[in-house]
């Protein structure tokens, strides 16, 4: 079983965290940066560490201590992601942001997604930094979109625009379902995974 290190000194989000990987991972929990980075120092293999950025008071500061361990795939996690503060954050490192009680489906998907080489980042924090990307830069069609059916361009466009798929689905008047499908055609024809990676295909 793999195991995931966890800081938190609250242990409501300690006992949250670890009932949602039971099961699935072993979990070593740490009240003390300062022991979590001992505990990194005597690994050499990749280590996911989620870590609550409430139990941190200098939270620039902690990111960069942990950059000196490359082997550590690290996540943050707030009880009230902000979009701004959480987009500040993005160079320092780390693979995912979200909310610190995430479900424990979520969850798991947010581990196999970073596990397979992917970030991971809560939903509003993905169409901001998109909507800010797009603001400044010119968009381009890139070469993918010749591979893509009349409605999957629609839609490969309303991604870069930055709508959601509640939002496409609206405004194409299709389901849900049929969003996901199209979108998912549009990622293997691109070549990508996620919508950021999409959008920055765009980028001039």
């Amino acid at each position: 079983m793999k195991k995931i290190l966890l800081f938190t000194n609250m242990s409501s989000i300690q006992k949250h965290w670890e009932r949602a990987l039971e099961n699935s991972y072993e979990t070593l929990c740490f009240e003390s940066f300062d022991a979590l980075l001992k505990e990194l120092g005597s690994q050499k293999e990749k280590t996911i560490v989620m870590v609550d950025e409430m139990s941190i008071s200098n939270i620039e500061d902690a990111l960069q201590k942990l950059k000196e361990y490359p082997h550590a795939v690290v996540l943050l996690f707030h009880a009230l992601p902000e979009v701004y503060h959480a987009s500040t954050l993005l160079s320092s490192g780390i693979k995912g942001y979200e909310n610190t009680y995430i479900n424990k489906e979520n969850l798991l998907q947010m581990l196999h997604a970073v596990e397979n080489g992917k970030n991971w980042l809560f939903a509003d924090l993905t169409y901001f930094i998109i909507s800010k990307f797009m603001q400044s830069k010119k968009k381009n069609e890139p070469d993918f979109i010749s591979l893509l059916t009349e409605k999957e361009k629609d839609i490969a466009l309303m991604i870069a625009e930055g709508l959601s798929n509640k939002e496409i689905a609206q405004r194409e008047k299709i389901a849900l379902s049929t969003v996901k499908g199209h979108i998912h055609h549009i990622f293997e024809k691109a070549g990508v995974t996620d919508r950021i990676s999409l959008v920055l295909k765009f980028k001039s």
